[in-house]
């Protein structure tokens, strides 16, 4: 009987460790699966006009390289950008905005 007892705490061991190994192994792939799906979308995604859908170009303004649109026209900014564009009252900003807003 005792060893019975032995072997089913060897196979609980030996369970265990396994289960734990394919958890591990199960995180690494889901972390990888998640990184690859990031960059898909990335890919896709990268510098295409929100609302057209064409390839936005860097065109600099003010120091500051916004991203436009040939198609539509429209002008993107990543974070920060505006705040730069609008920093002071100097007369570029004034004429950029007065161009942009009339």
């Amino acid at each position: 009987m005792a060893n019975k007892d032995s072997l089913d705490a060897e196979d609980k061991y030996f369970l265990k460790r396994d289960m734990e190994k394919m958890e591990g192994h199960r995180h690494e792939l889901d972390i990888k699966r998640r990184e690859e799906d990031k960059k898909k979308r990335s890919e896709t995604h990268w510098m295409k006009c929100p609302k057209c859908g064409s390839g936005l170009e860097e065109v600099n303004q003010s120091n500051v390289m916004m991203d436009q649109c040939p198609e539509c026209g429209g002008i993107w900014l990543d974070k920060g950008e505006l705040e730069l564009l609008t920093q002071g009252q100097s007369e570029v900003s004034k004429s950029f905005f007065g161009r942009l807003f009339k």
